[in-house]
């Protein structure tokens, strides 16, 4: 009995020199639950492995926890324990190896069988990490301060920069039959006051595209993201018009600035589903009337309130 406690105490020592901290990723609520139960046995969490620091991931299973050991060889031993404080006392004992071997026979925490030492060619030493990027897709439906209604779509894709999702989108969107033809009105500019007034044969074509540069901060809400999100770029806009078989076309290029609320929640296989809101303004919007063949033809929106549904592939932002 003397000698075993002379043996602990210099794997105690031995450890002491090494310190007292493991590389743990892997499933981040796992992870979040093992830290906790570490530091109250006196184990610091590192987010990578330095020289001579255990490595350890973990992820859920059926059963529990799943756990992957590496050693300095190369190898890993795979075990199943039941909640997070097992796990942590695992982790403990391979970190005092030196008391566990010879003396102590290795055995399992976990109900489960005995796992088989498999190689980093079976698993992957180190997980690699979640896609940087994201890319989005989706349906978009604004009113204009005009009282038009534009139906569209966006491709986006953005890339983490700190805690933001910094990247580019692009946007093209159509005025609908509804206001183009029935809402739209025109001021003709020719013929007398005392001549009848006739059936006119209107036709409004509007088309507008965007392509912005986008910043979102995406902040932590259960297991999505919710957070504001400004875009700045060009805007293009195309009005096309017929009246009483008369032509009439202008485009105009200008300023676009757009700030939203976007949610994002993960559904599988990487996949989330984007909801947002959001209010656009052009600013040098062209609000007197483009006259061309003698009519006018309708002013630009000054500005737009937006709706957005779509789908994501990729994190929009780093879980912590």
């Amino acid at each position: 009995m003397v000698i075993l406690h002379f043996l602990a105490a210099l794997a105690s020592a031995a450890s002491a020199e090494r310190g007292t901290a493991v590389a743990l990723d892997g499933d981040r609520e796992v992870v979040s639950a093992m830290e906790h139960c570490l530091a109250d046995r006196g184990i610091r969490v590192l987010s990578s492995a330095a020289p001579e620091t255990l490595q350890v991931h973990v992820q859920p299973d059926p059963a529990g926890i799943r756990l992957f050991i590496f050693n300095r060889n190369g190898h890993a031993v795979e075990r199943i324990v039941a909640n997070p404080e097992i796990a942590a006392a695992v982790v403990e004992s391979w970190m005092r190896d030196d008391l566990a071997r010879p003396l102590l026979e290795p055995h399992d925490i976990a109900a489960a069988a005995d796992a088989p030492l498999v190689t980093r060619s079976s698993i992957p030493a180190r997980p690699q990490p979640s896609p940087a990027v994201s890319v989005t897709v989706a349906g978009e439906t604004s009113l204009g301060i005009d009282g038009s209604l534009w139906m569209g779509a966006a491709l986006g894709a953005c890339v983490r920069v700190g805690p933001f999702c910094v990247g580019l989108d692009v946007q093209v969107a159509g005025d609908t039959a509804v206001t183009g033809n029935v809402g739209a009105s025109y001021a003709t500019t020719c013929g007398s006051s005392n001549t009848s007034p006739t059936p006119e044969q209107r036709e409004l074509t509007r088309l507008s595209a965007a392509a912005l540069v986008t910043a979102d901060l995406p902040l932590r809400i259960g297991a999505g993201t919710l957070g504001p999100g400004i875009r700045l770029g060009a805007s293009w806009l195309s009005t096309s018009a017929v009246l009483d078989g008369n032509y009439g076309n202008a485009t105009t290029v200008g300023l676009r600035a757009e700030t939203q609320m976007l949610l994002a929640w993960p559904l599988a296989w990487g996949l989330a589903v984007d909801v947002g809101l959001g209010a656009d303004i052009l600013p040098f919007a062209h609000s007197k009337h483009n006259t061309s063949n003698g009519f006018d033809l309708p002013s630009e929106p000054l500005g737009f309130l937006r709706a957005e549904l779509g789908f994501r592939y990729g994190p929009i932002g780093r879980m912590p």
